[in-house]
Formats: structure tokens, C-alpha cells, sequence
């Protein structure tokens, strides 16, 4: 039976429009979901998503275009190496990807 991501907090960033979620399950093997989400003609739509939904140390970064999630690019690491690594890279490029985002929209 998958483990339930029952850990939930967020991240609220500069452009008030923006958030990072973060859900983990607390019992192991932890499975994760982290995603950058932006606010856009007042709908809350996701921009990229870290997981591992389908093996504990396969982790899987996906962006959108749109509102179509894309295959993802895909990393072996130990959980807790890759969540730390996938917020780092949002906190540092949020306003890259949401601007990336927003390109495909138009």
C-alpha cells in the first residue's frame, strides 16, 4: 500500500501570486510531491513538479506547458537528498520557471 502524504506546508513567495507546496508522507519509504504553483486569471494552475511517485529513489522533475504536465527528467538519489535539491532549485529559479510558464500560455 502507498504511504500517504499527510505533511503539508508552503511556502509563500515575493510576487504574492506564488507558492511552493510541499506534501511528504511521514512514514517510510517517504513519498513526496513538491510543486511550484502560480495564481493566473484568478486559477491557481502548477508550473514545475518534483516526485517520486513511482520509486522510493527515482525522482522525477516535470514542468507544464499549460496546463499538460510533460515526461519528466529523471534522477536516482536518496529521498531526502533530492527533496532537499528540488526546493533549492525553486527557491532560487521560482520566477524563471513561472515566467517560462507563462510563455506557453500565450
Amino acid at each position: 500500500m502507498p504511504a500517504v502524504k499527510d505533511r503539508e506546508r508552503q511556502i509563500y513567495l515575493e510576487d504574492g501570486q506564488s507558492r511552493i507546496v510541499v506534501r511528504r508522507s511521514s512514514t517510510h519509504p517517504v513519498e513526496y510531491a513538491i510543486t511550484l504553483i502560480t495564481r493566473h486569471d484568478g486559477r491557481d494552475h502548477a508550473v514545475r513538479t518534483f516526485d517520486n511517485a513511482h520509486d522510493v529513489e527515482e525522482h522525477h522533475e516535470h514542468r507544464y506547458i499549460g496546463s499538460e504536465k510533460q515526461p519528466p527528467s529523471i534522477v536516482r538519489r536518496s529521498v531526502n537528498d533530492a527533496m532537499k535539491r528540488a526546493e533549492e532549485a525553486l527557491l532560487a529559479h521560482w520566477r524563471a520557471y513561472v515566467d517560462e510558464w507563462k510563455q506557453t500560455i500565450r
